[in-house]
């Protein structure tokens, strides 16, 4: 059934593109032809991809406010699109888009989570494989872990981001310099054979947080700080290809898949608006020995027109499931004349519970469907102020007819089949009022105001003001109970003050109201439930994700056998989990634990400090509970020195841990320094001013005496 139904929704897309839906516009204007590059068979193709990067920010777009040094040089080497459009302003669905040439509504993937790509589509890398290249990708950030589809596309996927309860999903990043240093690997040992390169960059994607010098040098505006850091690392990687002779051989793309809302239109990310702010992104590509550098195409162009220019410019057929233009390849005016460009999001559907909305951008006019339609002209307001819709009614009219022939698409997510949807009934998941139809989107005035609440609750809760949080995010949560992303935060600001039993209610309410975050909620309750000793919640939790996130379900019920104290099953579990890559250091540290448990613990050293040495090699991020699990097999081989200097290094990784002040506190305590231990008692209060911590100070004081 599902086949028959993508069956037909594919000719009527193939209808709708034969006719005006997507290649007509509404005012005309003449469209220059665009420029033919040689086409150069076996040459190596690489894509950079600057997640949430907007055009606007950019100096090659007439940016002053940044210096992009770097960029400037590609730019100056390459083709400049002046109007490429994302074609829907998130992360995983618009890099699907990129790689299948298909929009979210024939590729079936709408949305970060909760979708995958189907593996039998036709692919930018699975056509370059059959060619003969070899295929590796490099990524950044959780949402395009290898387990949406993406990963088997190629030969190499390195997405080593694990999964962290409590941690929104954009949080869940590496940096860029890490990515780059991997891809260079696999460049480096991939032989003589040609290759596609696909490296993902996160930078500048939230949190805005830039390194030194520039965190100093953009500390009032830390979005374009990041903007130069990936400039940065881009620099550093082309001077990698320099090095070794691949820059002027190769084709290199690149490019982002949206752009960034930053408060304009009353949205300070991205993924409810359709504006340009979020749509307009960055395409410059570089040809082999420079051709057409330099060159600036202004007609409107998307991100599904990039597999088939890279197809065509290697001189390989391009496949008929591609629906993008293949660009540089001297397609006539007749092809691209008042071109327009379609863009969805479902996200104020699916996780605010409103409509869904759609547009349609030419090289004018910019129409976005909703339940008030908004009607731009792109040429004179480029920051969409002014809406046209009433005074443009011809232009609006044509525009909506032209939307309306491109179809839907099936919306619901599809990883819910009916043996998992047992399950989700089975702990109270399913059936609950929560469901329907979506309600109609708020008006601009009342969508500014819930998405400002929105965005002062998400800061409060990043900045550790967990009652500001709880107090903004429960307004929202109580208000519509279809706001999964409020009700999401709500669950991390409760679970972070330690009201486990609020955390878990809220997490329920996020997945009730939208199943398809099963991995990401069915994980944080299994934490919580852990915390509030209910071992079997936690389990059957943790059981729902090991269909798809085996090893973070072998981590948790590892945890949770751990708490139980069964440290066989622990040790079987953390086992487990370490043969995936990117659970490889937690699941070390478990393993480590239940060691020390054992009396093992020169076994448990060895072990963390091999992972100590990992994350030295890779310059990866600290693990959490390393330097507490080395902690605790130092204390029971009495080097009491060495566990104070391990307790202080996990405090000052993750000073929201608790248990590190606590266990530090109490060997002081126990070393007759009740001064040093009083001290990190009032530190662990000053840095987390939450009832749990304070609970936990006054209850270890009290015990041996002190008064913190």
């Amino acid at each position: 059934m599902l086949s028959h139904r993508r069956s037909l929704l594919a000719g009527s897309f193939l209808l709708a593109l034969a006719g005006t839906s997507l290649l007509a516009g509404c005012h005309k204007r003449e469209a220059s032809l665009l420029p033919r590059a040689t086409t150069a068979a076996g040459a190596p193709v690489i894509i950079i991809s600057i997640d949430t990067l907007r055009a606007d920010h950019l100096p090659a777009y007439g940016y002053r406010n940044v210096a992009t040094p770097h960029l400037d040089a590609l730019r100056r080497d390459s083709v400049l699109f002046e109007n490429a459009y994302s074609h829907v302003p998130l992360t995983l669905p618009s890099h699907v888009a990129l790689f299948t040439g298909s929009i979210p509504a024939e590729n079936g993937v709408r949305d970060n989570i909760g979708y995958r790509v189907d593996p039998k589509r036709t692919s930018l890398p699975s056509v370059l494989r059959q060619a003969g290249y070899a295929t590796g990708a490099a990524i950044s950030a959780y949402v395009l872990r290898s387990a949406t589809g993406v990963g088997p596309m190629f030969d190499f996927y390195d997405d080593g981001i694990a999964f962290e309860s409590g941690v929104a999903l954009g949080a869940l990043q590496r940096k860029g310099d890490e990515t780059a240093a991997s891809a260079q690997r696999w460049m480096t040992e991939r032989g003589a054979k040609p290759f596609f390169l696909f490296l993902h960059l996160y930078e500048p994607h939230t949190p805005y947080e830039p390194p030194e010098p520039f965190a100093s040098r953009y500390a009032s505006s830390p979005y374009d700080g990041e903007i130069a850091q990936a400039d940065a690392v881009v620099g550093r990687f082309l001077d990698f290809l320099r090095a070794r002779g691949l820059y002027d051989r190769s084709i290199i793309v690149l490019l982002s898949d949206h752009g960034e809302g930053l408060g304009e239109h009353g949205e300070d990310e991205h993924g409810v608006l359709l504006h340009r702010e979020a749509l307009h992104v960055p395409l410059i590509i570089k040809l082999p020995k420079q051709e057409l550098a330099n060159e600036r195409v202004a007609t409107p162009v998307g991100l599904i027109d990039v597999a088939p220019t890279i197809v065509s410019l290697t001189g390989l057929q391009v496949p008929g499931e591609f629906r993008g233009l293949p660009l540089l390849s001297g397609l006539k005016a007749a092809a691209v004349a008042n071109r327009t460009i379609y863009s969805e999001t479902l996200y104020p559907m699916l996780h605010l519970g409103w409509n869904a909305a759609r547009s349609l951008v030419g090289d004018r006019f910019h129409y976005i469907e909703n339940t008030d339609p908004e009607l731009y002209d792109v040429v004179e307001d480029p920051g969409e102020k002014t809406n046209r819709r009433d005074g443009e009614r011809r232009v609006s009219s044509s525009l909506r007819e032209q939307l309306a022939a491109i179809p839907m698409g099936e919306v619901t997510p599809a990883l819910i089949d009916k043996e998992e949807a047992a399950k989700l009934a089975a702990l109270g998941y399913l059936g609950n009022a929560a469901s329907g139809p979506a309600g109609a989107t708020p008006p601009p005035e009342e969508r500014v105001r819930i998405l400002n609440l929105l965005q002062q609750g998400t800061a409060a809760l990043k900045r550790r003001d967990y009652p500001t949080a709880i107090a903004n995010l429960s307004q929202l949560a109580e208000s519509n109970p279809r706001f999964t992303d409020a009700a999401l935060h709500l669950g991390q600001a409760y679970e972070k003050v330690g009201r486990f039993e609020d955390a878990a209610a809220a997490y329920k309410k996020a997945l009730v109201a939208n199943p398809a975050m099963r991995d990401e909620v069915a994980l944080a309750l299994g934490a919580t439930y852990l915390n509030l000793g209910q071992y079997d919640l936690a389990k059957a939790n943790a059981e729902l994700v090991l269909p798809t996130n085996p090893a973070a379900a072998h981590l948790l019920l590892g945890r949770i056998a751990f708490q139980r104290g069964d440290v066989a099953e622990a040790e079987r579990q953390s086992r487990a989990a370490m043969t995936d890559a990117h659970y490889r250091l937690n699941a070390a540290v478990l393993y480590a634990r239940v060691a020390s448990k054992q009396k093992r613990d020169d076994e448990a050293l060895r072990t963390l400090d091999a992972a100590k040495r990992d994350i030295a090699a890779g310059h990866l991020e600290p693990v959490r509970e390393l330097e507490l699990a080395r902690a605790e097999a130092l204390i029971h081989r009495e080097r009491l020195p060495e566990a104070e200097t391990a307790f202080r290094a996990e405090i000052a990784a993750f000073p929201e841990d608790l248990d590190s002040y606590t266990h530090l506190a109490a060997i002081l305590f126990l070393q007759k320094r009740s001064a040093d231990a009083v001290r990190v008692l009032e530190e662990m209060v000053r840095t987390n001013p939450t009832p749990e911590a304070n609970r936990l100070a006054s209850e270890l004081a009290q015990q041996f005496g002190a008064h913190p």
